[in-house]
């Protein structure tokens, strides 16, 4: 008598092969899911082109108190303090900008959507 198909021993082997295989699967892809989840919270490219943007507010106040050093006041608005630049300011993170307080001639960094940087 010739047996034919497979017996109820080997169905069992494969279902438990297919399961161990996938469970394998799913926790590398878990994992890889987490590491790529984990390097968009860091962002060290955009840490470094936020400090750029940092650095090229320091060196517009630099030249807002050189101003002030000069003619004894502050300039009277913005675009006065874009006008002491040879061109506009060139931020990395595209939609940043500078405000400016001719009271107290104080820059800061306006970033206006967080998720571009």
């Amino acid at each position: 008598m010739r047996q034919r198909g497979f017996g109820f021993i080997e169905i069992i082997i494969v279902v438990a092969i297919v399961a161990v295989a996938g469970f394998l699967l799913m926790q590398y892809f878990s994992s890889t899911a987490k590491t790529v989840e984990k390097m968009q919270q860091d962002r060290p490219l955009a840490r470094s082109r936020l400090a750029a943007d940092q650095a090229t507010l320091t060196s517009v106040q630099g030249l807002v108190t050189a101003y002030r050093a000069e003619k004894g006041e502050n300039p009277p608005d913005k675009a006065a303090v874009l006008g002491l630049l040879v061109g506009p300011p060139r931020f990395q993170c595209p939609g940043n900008d500078l405000d400016y307080e001719p009271a107290t001639g104080a820059l800061s960094l306006t970033i206006t959507d967080d998720t571009r940087c």
